[in-house]
This record gives C-alpha cells, sequence and structure tokens, in this order.
C-alpha cells in the first residue's frame, strides 16, 4: 500500500501534463477522423449535375417506332391454286399492271368453260321460246280474225233473218238458228280475245324469266372469267416489293397472303408511347423526330384507344421533306410536344424522379466542394426535364445522377 501511495510523487508534473496532452491529440484525430468517414467523398467525373434554369420548358415525351408506307397493297388469293411463276422479286419497282406472279387451276379453266356453255343454252333458249311464243301469238291472231269473220257474216245472216221473221217470211226455227249462230260466235270470239291477252301476259312473263336467267349465267361467266383472269395477278398500284412468301410450285388457298406491294414516296410513322407517358398525348400534337442524316417533323392523326404490352400505339403523319436515306420499315425515335410552360423554374430530371412529387437531391455549394441534401418540389416534366415548384433557386446546381448509394447520407465530398 505504501508503494502505491508514493509512484505519482516519483512520476513527477511534467509527465502527467504530457500524458494528458497525447490523450487530447488522440482524441482530436480519432474525432476527426471519425467526421471524416461520415462524409461520402465521390469523383466529380463520376456524377451528372445540372443547374436551375428559369425560362420556357417544352413538355415532351418519347416515342420509338418506324417509318411505314401510306399506302399498302396485300395481294391475296382469291381462289386456290398452284403457283406457276414468280416474276417480280421484293425490291422490284412495280406499276399497277404490272404481273407479279402467275398462279394455275384447271379446275377453274374448265369452270369458265362450263358457265360459258351452260350461258350459251340459255341465250339459245331464249331465242327458241321467242320464235316459239310468236309463232303461237301470230297463229291465235290468224284463229281470232277468222271467227271475227265468221261473227260478221252470222250477225248479217241474223239482221236478215229477223226482218223476214218480222215480214213472216221465214220460220221461227231458222230465225232463232240465225240468231243463235251470231251469238255463239260473238261469246267465242269474246274468249278468244281473252285467251290471247292471256298468252301475250304469259310470253311476256316467259320472256322475262328467260332473260333474267341469261343474265344470271352470263353473270356467273363473268365471275369465272374474273377468277380465271386473277391467276395472273397483278401490283395494283406503283411502288416496290416488300415481300413474296411464296415459292414456285407451292399451293394457295384463298386469302393467302402472296405479296406486299408499298409506295416508297409515301412514309407516316408508326410509334409507341409508353402507357405512363400516353395521357397527355392527343390527336393533332406535333411530334419531332431524330435521326442521324437529320430532323423532321409530323402530327398525330390516331391515338390507338387500347394499351397493348405497356404502350399506346400513334400514327403520325409526316411533314416536309425527310432525310436522305429514310426508307420503309427504318426505326426512328422522337417527341412528342405536348405543351409549352413559360417563365418556370425547371432543371435535368433527377434519376428515378416523378412528375409531381417531392424527391431528394444534393445541392452543390458555390465551391463545388460539398453537396448537401435537400428537398425539391417537382411539378410537370418533360422527357428529360422537369419543372420545379419549390426547395431550389434558379442557379442552384444539384446531381441528377443516380444518388441511392448515399441515402444515408445528408452531405458529400466531391474531390
Amino acid at each position: 500500500m505504501d508503494i502505491v501511495r508514493t509512484a505519482p510523487t516519483r512520476m513527477g508534473r511534467p509527465a502527467l501534463v504530457a500524458g494528458a496532452f497525447s490523450l487530447c491529440l488522440l482524441a482530436a484525430v480519432l474525432w476527426r477522423s471519425t467526421a471524416t468517414a461520415a462524409v461520402p467523398t465521390v469523383e466529380s467525373t463520376s456524377i451528372w449535375t445540372d443547374r436551375v434554369h428559369r425560362g420556357d420548358l417544352l413538355r415532351q415525351v418519347p416515342v420509338q417506332g418506324a417509318l411505314v408506307p401510306e399506302h399498302v397493297q396485300w395481294l391475296s388469293a382469291t381462289s386456290a391454286a398452284r403457283v406457276a411463276r414468280i416474276v417480280m422479286r421484293p425490291g422490284a419497282q412495280v406499276d399497277p399492271d404490272t404481273t407479279v406472279l402467275v398462279l394455275e387451276n384447271a379446275e377453274l379453266e374448265l369452270a369458265a368453260l362450263e358457265s360459258e356453255r351452260q350461258a350459251s343454252s340459255a341465250a339459245s333458249a331464249l331465242i327458241q321460246l321467242d320464235v316459239r311464243t310468236h309463232s303461237d301469238e301470230k297463229l291465235q291472231e290468224s284463229s281470232l280474225a277468222a271467227l271475227r269473220a265468221d261473227l260478221r257474216d252470222a250477225e248479217r245472216r241474223a239482221t236478215a233473218a229477223d226482218r223476214l221473221a218480222s215480214q213472216g217470211l221465214m220460220g221461227e226455227i231458222d230465225h232463232a238458228d240465225a240468231v243463235g249462230k251470231a251469238k255463239g260466235l260473238a261469246e267465242r270470239v269474246a274468249a278468244e280475245e281473252s285467251r290471247r291477252q292471256l298468252l301475250d301476259m304469259g310470253r311476256s312473263r316467259q320472256i322475262v324469266a328467260q332473260q333474267a336467267e341469261v343474265e344470271r349465267l352470263q353473270e356467273i361467266a363473268r365471275f369465272r372469267h374474273r377468277q380465271l383472269a386473277s391467276l395472273e395477278v397483278h401490283a395494283g398500284i406503283h411502288g416496290i416489293v416488300q415481300e413474296v412468301p411464296l415459292e414456285n410450285g407451292q399451293w394457295v388457298a384463298i386469302g393467302t397472303v402472296m405479296a406486299k406491294i408499298a409506295e416508297p414516296d409515301h412514309l407516316k410513322a408508326d410509334v409507341k408511347v409508353a402507357e405512363t407517358n400516353a395521357r397527355d398525348v392527343r390527336r393533332g400534337q406535333a411530334v419531332r423526330f431524330e435521326m442521324p442524316s437529320g430532323n423532321f417533323r409530323g402530327r398525330i392523326t390516331r391515338v390507338d384507344p387500347s394499351v397493348v404490352a405497356g404502350s399506346v400505339r400513334l400514327e403520325v403523319a409526316l411533314e416536309g421533306d425527310l432525310p436522305s436515306g429514310a426508307r420503309a420499315d427504318q426505326a426512328v425515335s422522337g417527341y412528342v410536344e405536348i405543351e409549352k410552360l413559360e417563365n418556370v423554374l425547371y432543371v435535368a430530371r433527377p434519376a428515378g424522379a416523378q412528375d409531381g412529387s417531392s424527391v431528394g437531391v444534393f445541392r452543390l455549394d458555390p465551391e463545388r466542394v460539398h453537396a448537401s441534401r435537400t428537398t425539391a418540389r417537382l411539378g410537370r416534366g418533360s422527357a428529360r426535364d422537369v419543372e420545379v415548384v419549390g426547395g431550389l433557386a434558379a442557379g442552384d446546381e444539384i446531381v441528377v445522377s443516380d444518388t441511392s448509394s448515399w441515402e444515408t447520407s445528408d452531405r458529400i465530398r466531391l474531390k
């Protein structure tokens, strides 16, 4: 116990002071190291920054798609047949009367010949019916004329008999026979005239019915000939053959697509916009397309009412001349111009930021040595930029690249 009590006395006061100084120095070093470790250090070249601007913001949404022909002619088979010869291959320029391919079908040829025979037989039957009924009509007229002559003679005899009977020069029986004969002939003439009217009506109806049959069979014959003529497939428009998915000798069924022909000088854009951006897209809005060979513009003519695979299809009519090298089925990308916001604050859209949300961003200090976390309130957005409605001022520089690796830090150091 005595040794313990006397040990401090032997160390001396200078040693105590030195030990306390060392402890303070060690504590300061440890505190500085801890503070330095709490602030992440980031390479300036590994981040993207942008300044808050004040001015006009053009709201845009991105679209992607391809240039497609405005007028496309699909050539399909109107009857089953075999491909006899492919005249034009893809890439060939054609006119409306250019033969693209030739088909063959023996059954169609036989059907065309049979339809011609039936139409000719019906026409011959019409002629025979006309001649026969006309002859019957003349015979009926001749018979009716003879009856009328007999009637006139009988009427004269009946008149004479009336005079003679009134004078007592003719017997009652002879007088009755003369009068009765005249009446009988009058009734026969009336009956024959009625019969003649019926025959005339019947003749007209028979002729009309047979003419209708002739026209029906002739129309069938024309249809069969059109089928036969369709075996030589023509382009139908001025354009370039895009596809011929057939080979010689292949059998095609009715409705099979045999060729696709497009007009290369009249193109439109068939593009898609993401479902999340489609709510502001309307018919008539302008679209700006960007290509390596140049930019061009268009206007939306149709917006698909349905969503397919997370996107909405748009049709865009192009305006002005296209850049050199533009052709059908070429991929294009661009932006739909939604609206123009005047005199607003805006900045490049921070990674993962949504329109109308509040997001934490790192704002650089004027020396660009440190960046501190702050909350920015965002408004309406565009494809690349977004409106700032609070939390930032014009001229502020913020980090717009991904900052998720520093989400636990409120401050970073740049080097």
